[in-house]
């Protein structure tokens, strides 16, 4: 009777020593996963920075289009005038 009860115990001891072996295999993945969350929360945040850089630049962009398509059309209008004068001075 006393090995009977010997071998029902070693058997809870060893299905005892299985479970904590889990359960601290558990708390290392979670550990893992919460490293692996907050590295996408880093991310995320900064592709929300290089988005709104990325629109500021395009906004920039737009200006500056504008105005260096001014800027040619100015120098063509004067490139243009000092030709036509050129050739009226040599006719």
């Amino acid at each position: 009777m006393i090995d009977d009860v010997s071998n029902r115990l070693d058997k809870l001891e060893s299905k005892i020593d299985k479970l904590a072996d889990a359960v601290i295999a558990i708390a290392r993945i979670e550990e893992r996963v919460t490293t692996v969350l907050k590295q996408n929360d880093r991310f995320i945040m900064r592709l929300d920075r290089l988005e709104d850089r990325v629109e500021m630049v395009e906004q920039h962009a737009k200006l500056h289009e504008k105005s260096v398509g001014q800027g040619e059309r100015i120098f063509w209008v004067v490139f243009s005038a000092a030709i036509a004068a050129i050739m009226y001075t040599f006719r």
